[in-house]
């Protein structure tokens, strides 16, 4: 009875051990993830897309993305137009949406990276403290003479 339960406690102490160790190399993926969502966030934003779909990498591109798009944004409190020619926004204007875009975009994801970091640091921190308690526990079951054990 005792074999089976030393072997038991030694399986469970393993599993522990291994299961720890998959569970760190899974976080330090995503550690490395938010890392690079951090270190350029408007690439990370759905490859560079902002919400209403158009390119927020520079404002050349959010721009001619703007003016193919019939559904181009208008500036707040403005009224629908009802002319084509009405129909474009200023330089000025478009400007401001993009940049107000680009940084919701870029603090979205800030956030984002952030709580993933700190979810992944904390999952390591646990599994490395399960790690080292289970394997010491192993260690010194491993010198207990058989009798005791």
């Amino acid at each position: 009875m005792d074999r089976t339960n030393s072997r038991i406690a030694q399986v469970y102490g393993y599993s522990v051990c291994f299961i720890t160790v998959i569970m760190i190399l899974i976080s330090i993926k995503s550690v490395v993830d938010a890392v690079i969502d951090l270190s350029d966030p408007i690439r990370a934003e759905a490859g560079g897309y902002g919400r209403t779909g158009r390119s927020l990498s520079s404002f050349e591109l959010y721009k001619l993305d703007s003016r193919r798009d019939p559904r181009a944004p208008m500036p707040v409190g403005a009224a629908p137009a009802k002319s084509a020619e009405s129909d474009t926004l200023s330089d000025a204007d478009l400007r401001r949406l993009y940049e107000a875009e680009r940084e919701q975009a870029t603090d979205n994801v800030r956030f984002r990276a952030i709580r993933s970091l700190v979810g992944s640091g904390l999952l390591i921190v646990v599994s490395l403290i399960l790690f080292v308690v289970h394997w010491r526990w192993l260690r010194e079951r491993d010198t207990l003479p058989a009798s005791t054990v």
